[in-house]
């Protein structure tokens, strides 16, 4: 079967500690990324839970593209407001 190559940025972080775990399973970084896409194909979803933003979240994720936000001047006046004082 023909292959394709995959570039991907990575934190070095994340890409030495998961190296680490994967080689306990027997497994290197490029048989863990096939087998996560060949889960993704076969099942046509994601292979672990996953939640889609709700039209709440979907509204805030907008607001904060575009600048509508409210802004505090420090976290102890957000706590303030947001606990009502």
């Amino acid at each position: 079967m023909p292959s394709t190559v995959i570039h991907t940025p990575i934190d070095i972080e994340i890409d030495v500690k998961a190296k680490q775990i994967l080689s306990n399973f027997g497994l290197s970084m490029n048989d863990a990324i096939a087998l996560f896409l060949n889960q993704v194909v076969e099942n046509n979803k994601m292979p672990f839970p996953i939640d889609l933003p709700n039209k709440e979240t979907i509204a805030a994720i907008e607001d904060a593209r575009t600048g509508n936000v409210h802004r505090y001047s420090s976290l102890e006046t957000m706590w303030e407001d947001l606990d009502g004082n």
